[in-house]
């Protein structure tokens, strides 16, 4: 049985669209490689959020770069955490929504940065965590900033 033009071309063009859906399905695509600096800031800060999740306040600030702990003593940063932090609850659910690399923070000298962007799901509530990460002379990365809304 023969289709009427129109029911032709309607079946033509739906088969065009399956295949070049398909093909551009089939065609491999380069993954974009990222930073090993920035993988590395990512895995800090990680290990820095792990710390002050489980309620490690001196853990957290003994890791925290020396430009933090020049800000605030660890009583002033257990003081602030609490204060922070208890108000969401604990954390369900983090997701990382950006990474930016940056050569200057407002309020910092210049040095090698990296602002990581979390929406972070507390039993309390919702809020957006922004860390700052410094890279030191040693090569290590520490927080400098941390911030929660």
């Amino acid at each position: 049985m023969m289709l009427p033009l129109p029911g032709r071309r309607r079946a033509l063009a739906i088969i065009a669209v399956v295949l070049v859906t398909a093909a551009i399905g089939a065609v491999p695509t380069r993954a974009l490689a990222q930073d090993p600096r920035i993988t590395e800031a990512q895995r800090a800060a990680r290990d820095w959020l792990a710390l002050s999740d489980a309620g490690d306040v001196q853990g957290s600030y003994a890791s925290s770069s020396p430009k933090f702990q020049a800000a605030m003593t660890p009583q002033q940063w257990a003081d602030a955490s609490s204060k922070a932090r208890t108000p969401y609850g604990a954390v369900r659910q983090r997701t990382l929504a950006a990474t930016q690399a940056a050569l200057q923070v407002p309020n910092l000298p210049a040095g090698t940065y990296v602002l990581l962007m979390y929406r972070t799901n507390f039993a309390n509530r919702d809020a957006a965590e922004t860390i700052t990460m410094e890279r030191g002379a040693d090569g290590a990365w520490r927080l400098v900033g941390y911030s929660i809304r």
